[in-house]
C-alpha cells in the first residue's frame, strides 16, 4: 500500500472481503486450500472530491508509542 501512494495510487483495505470469499475465489480461480483474509481497493484518487478532505483527529506519537533502543 505505500508502494501504491508513492506512486500516486490510493488504496483502501477490505476486510468485508472475506464475507464474500467463496465468490472471489471462484471468480479469480483461487484454489479452495487458500485463505482470503483481505481485499484492497486500488485506484487514483480525486482529491477535489469533498470525502477526501476528511481526516481524523490523531494523538501525538509521543502519547501512543514507547521507542526502546
Amino acid at each position: 500500500m505505500l508502494a501504491a501512494q508513492a506512486k500516486g495510487v490510493g488504496t483502501v483495505p477490505q476486510a468485508f472481503a472475506t464475507d464474500y470469499a467463496p465468490q472471489i475465489k471462484e471468480h479469480l480461480g483461487i484454489s479452495a486450500d487458500k485463505r482470503l483474509v483481505l481485499g484492497i481497493s486500488v485506484g487514483y484518487p480525486d482529491m477535489a472530491a469533498p470525502v477526501n478532505d476528511f481526516r481524523t483527529e490523531r494523538s501525538p506519537l509521543e502519547e501512543i508509542a514507547t521507542f526502546v533502543e
